[in-house]
């Protein structure tokens, strides 16, 4: 985890990058005590069948539910079909915790980072 202190934002690893077979696996979650608002960076390099991450909360870092598309902004699921990245912005967490829960449908070489931080813009 790296700091940035001009503005307040935290880097995290919360899914190495290794080959990974057909599973359901869920990254490291992110503690919104230390900041606002996350953006998870999903990166996926080499190739075998789809991936499917979902955002999930929870208040007490146990007990996690998926996020549903409530009109708050945040972002809810990603579908990566081919090598390929995405970014899920959650700017108005529902819990303390958020993590993705992420479905790989056959072997993938795939990666999860976080910035932690300060909400970055304001919905007009």
């Amino acid at each position: 985890m790296k700091l940035d202190p001009g503005s307040n934002y935290t880097i995290a690893e919360n899914l190495s990058a290794l080959s990974r077979d057909a599973a359901t696996v869920t990254t490291a979650a992110v503690d919104h005590a230390g900041g606002d608002c996350v953006s998870f960076f999903v990166s996926c390099g080499t190739w075998a069948a789809g991936l499917a991450a979902t955002v999930t909360y929870s208040d007490d870092g146990t007990n996690y539910t998926a996020q549903t598309d409530d009109g708050s902004g945040n972002d809810v699921s990603l579908t990566l079909t081919e090598v390929s990245s995405g970014i899920l912005d959650v700017p108005n967490p529902l819990g303390r915790y958020s993590r993705l829960s992420i479905v790989f449908g056959g072997t993938c070489v795939a990666s999860v980072t976080s910035i932690l931080g300060p909400k970055r813009y304001v919905a007009a």
